[in-house]
């Protein structure tokens, strides 16, 4: 019984909701004219529950608002989307960084090109 007892309060109790890794993908890595890149970042946790609050910022100075991710027992990834969409003529080189606020702060960078003559 105290056993039981003991596995119940740790599991209410435990250690709190930290992240273990988190990657930045950019899909395409090569944009054309009038295109939009999707960046996902891939954030791991030890599957506690508990809020993330991350947050994204990109190159051309826009930077989104702390967003809140809520994890439920067990779950031990989430995805995080960002659209960035480029129109009209020109080269550049964009990057994008995703920094997690909550839990254990990381924060991690993903680049891309768009080409359009």
């Amino acid at each position: 019984m105290v056993c039981v007892l003991a596995f119940f309060a740790w599991q209410r109790l435990g250690p709190p909701l930290a992240v273990t890794a988190v990657t930045v993908t950019a899909r395409p890595t090569a944009l054309g004219c009038d295109g939009t890149a999707d960046l996902v970042g891939l954030v791991t946790t030890n599957g506690r529950p508990g809020t993330l609050s991350p947050r994204w910022i990109r190159s051309d100075g826009t930077a989104s608002g702390v967003l809140r991710e809520v994890l439920v027992r067990g779950q031990r990834q989430a995805r995080l989307h960002l659209r960035w969409t480029f129109q009209g003529t020109g080269h550049r080189t964009a990057q994008a960084e995703l920094r997690t606020l909550s839990g254990t702060p990381r924060t991690v960078t993903a680049r891309f090109a768009y080409d359009c003559p």
